[in-house]
């Protein structure tokens, strides 16, 4: 089989429908995950009785395990094959919820988290690069449809979390059921084979990786940033009920734009699509100095931003297609690790200068991803 199954037939091709619809199940129950935590927090508190300041740990233990996933994911690809890790990844997936339903402590909770963030880390590389591998060339629109997916799952779980509150497990149950119908999909995966390894005198273009690294890097952390501190920036003017609903819309925002961005990258080569994107997510940000019309700033900033993930990893695979299972899982790492490292110097600055310079802390990583996006531009389609 070749490294990649390359669709004539555009996005629902037969040769690529099986990789499609695992994709979109497999993001679906992604997105469920991450956005799981945060809502359970109160049920976590009273049924485990722990404080604000340790219920948070769920989410640290989650990440953290799919940081070491991530990391993992280059070595286990190349060996295994993209059908096995899909399937290990979703088996951890199962095991970490299951643990979660069951746990009778609160580390076993923590634990559980853990066990399923190994699995998210593992399904966010291994399936984000199946599709790019199978759709070669023309990846960024089915990136882009499995990446809005992906929002959607999170818009999923607070309304099953709601819906079922304070009833702790049902979530949880409903997901794993989830994972176990996409399992099953799983197990009928026509995947493209990794890239075989090189041999001889061929080395990795690290420069361009870590243009890469510092586009994902910066991106991430304009999302997270962005959804952290909007309801701060907003709540004085507009209140704290309103605030909240332009983080919601913001997210909102970001799930249109990926549909959106599933015919316009089919339309727009990569690198004209980032440029325009993140060019307008910074002119929305510093809109949003203007209160007046900040709220609707906001929700052009996830416009903006919507596109970068999917189409950035899509220009990635086809700038460095013999290397993209190396190279991937090393840009994906760093855009874990953008909102690890900057939240608390993010969060420093605007306790400096207060809540009224937001949108100008918030342009800075927005600027650097543009400019890194423009160096890449230059060198990689020289």
């Amino acid at each position: 089989m070749l490294p990649a199954m390359t669709s004539r037939h555009g996005l629902f091709a037969p040769e690529t429908r099986s990789v499609l619809v695992v994709a979109c199940a497999a993001f679906l129950l992604c997105g469920g995950m991450a956005s799981l935590y945060g809502p359970l927090f109160p049920e976590l508190r009273q049924r485990f009785g722990v404080g604000l300041d340790e219920v948070g740990v769920v989410v640290s233990a989650h990440f953290l395990g799919a940081f070491t996933m991530i990391v993992a994911s280059s070595a286990a690809l190349r060996r295994w094959g993209y059908r096995t890790v899909i399937l290990g990844g979703l088996v951890l997936l199962l095991v970490g919820l299951g643990t979660l339903v069951l746990a009778p402590s609160w580390w076993l909770v923590v634990t559980g988290a853990g066990v399923g963030g190994l699995g998210f880390g593992l399904l966010n590389v291994s399936v984000n690069l199946v599709v790019a591998r199978a759709y070669g060339e023309h990846a960024a629109p089915a990136l882009n449809l499995i990446n809005a997916i992906f929002g959607g799952g999170a818009m999923l779980s607070p309304l099953l979390v709601a819906a079922f509150a304070p009833a702790f497990t049902p979530p949880l149950v409903l997901l794993m059921v989830l994972a176990v119908v996409v399992l099953l999909l799983a197990t009928r995966l026509h995947a493209p084979d990794p890239a075989p390894p090189i041999r001889g005198g061929e080395g990795v273009a690290w420069s361009l990786v870590a243009g890469f690294v510092v586009l994902y890097f910066m991106y991430v952390t304009t999302e997270v940033g962005v959804a952290s501190w909007v309801t701060e920036y907003l709540a004085p003017s507009v209140g704290l009920a309103w605030a909240a609903a332009a983080t919601s819309i913001y997210w909102g925002a970001i799930t249109v734009g990926r549909v959106a961005a599933v015919a316009l990258s089919s339309r727009v080569n990569q690198p004209t699509l980032l440029v325009g994107s993140l060019t307008l997510a910074l002119i929305a940000l510093l809109a949003a100095h203007w209160l007046p019309v900040a709220p609707v700033a906001f929700a052009v900033v996830g416009l903006g931003l919507a596109p970068v993930f999917a189409t950035a990893l899509a220009w990635l695979t086809r700038v460095m297609p013999r290397r993209a299972e190396q190279v991937t899982p090393v840009a994906l790492a760093a855009a874990n690790l953008g909102p690890v490292a900057t939240a608390p110097l993010i969060g420093s600055a605007i306790a400096t200068w207060g809540t009224s310079l937001v949108p100008t802390v918030l342009a800075a990583p927005v600027l650097l991803a543009l400019l890194s996006v423009l160096w890449l531009r230059a060198r990689a389609d020289a």
